[in-house]
């Protein structure tokens, strides 16, 4: 059964509505795949660039009937978005921040293990597919891995996320380096934003995007459908709730999966969770006092031939 991709209802807050490098940003935002943009109003009315986009007269009134419409916005320090559902909770803001692929970054140079790369198996070249995307880290992690070489598509569901990592990478890639005086940090950094740029970001139904791949296209293929709990449960997260999807991964997309990747399928869940069993995979050694496990279906080229 084929997904309808439902347009994702916005409006964008400009801190400094004068400033041209923020008018280009809300425009950017504007044009991206599968949000529908309005801008707030603005003190200063006459000024056509600040009321809600003449393009979609009566918006406004359709936008207020629905639920909770979040509000982006767009600073000189960055840009966020706020979910007006949690408009009494401290935490209602959310936004892209490399931090968490920074610290594993910093281990992983130190020689340390990371259960993601050992699960996946990236190596130096592969193409890997995320299709769960999130907020992007394993994403980043698994663009550092695979190198010059290698090739990242990472698909998400929710398309105000989509904009907003894609726009966090795009940044990252540009902004100067803010650990000069930490040699370690500053190393994972600059990692960091060389591998922000291999990563591809698409909007859409990671079912529906597989099964348009040729078979064998890429070596890896993960899903972390997690996120969507991790949103219930966290504070911090809570708010990202209002756009996880909340479908369980179906077989479909799994046999997709197993049909466009070379080498294997891996599953990020819960230790114990029952996906792992009815999904097909094979739970990877390893760690004991983890919360999570890696389930794992190994393909090889042979199979496919």
């Amino acid at each position: 059964m084929s997904t309808i991709m439902l347009n994702t209802s916005v409006y964008l807050k400009l801190t400094h509505p004068a400033d041209p490098e923020l008018q280009s940003k809300a425009e950017w935002f504007c044009r991206q795949p599968g949000l529908d943009c309005h801008y707030l109003d603005h003190p200063n009315r006459d000024n056509h660039l600040y009321q809600p986009d003449q393009a979609r007269k009566g918006s406004k009134e359709r936008l207020i009937k629905e639920a909770s419409p979040p509000v982006l916005h767009i600073t000189r320090k960055g840009v966020f978005a706020e979910s007006v559902e949690f408009s009494n909770n401290a935490d209602k803001r959310f936004s892209f921040h490399p931090s968490m692929a920074l610290l594993r970054l910093i281990e992983i140079n130190r020689g340390g293990a990371d259960r993601f790369l050992r699960a996946t198996g990236i190596q130096s070249g592969d193409r890997f597919l995320d299709g769960t995307l999130g907020l992007g880290t394993d994403s980043l992690v698994a663009a550092y891995q695979v190198g010059e070489e290698g090739r990242i598509l990472a698909i998400e569901h929710s398309a105000l996320l989509a904009a907003l990592v894609r726009d966090g990478l795009a940044t990252l890639s540009r902004k100067p380096n803010p650990n000069k005086n930490n040699p370690e940090k500053s190393r994972a950094w600059s990692d960091l934003a060389e591998a922000a740029q291999r990563i591809e970001v698409l909007w859409g139904d990671h079912g529906q995007i597989l099964s348009q791949l040729s078979a064998d296209s890429f070596d890896i293929v993960y899903f972390d459908p997690m996120f969507r709990r991790t949103c219930e449960e966290s504070a911090s997260m809570r708010p990202l709730h209002q756009f996880s999807n909340p479908e369980p991964l179906g077989l479909a997309a799994i046999t997709e999966a197993a049909r466009v990747a070379t080498k294997r399928v891996v599953l990020k869940e819960r230790k114990g969770s029952g996906e792992f069993a009815r999904l097909g995979f094979t739970v990877a050694a390893g760690g004991k006092y983890s919360e999570v496990d890696y389930g794992i279906i190994n393909r090889s080229r042979e199979e496919h031939s």
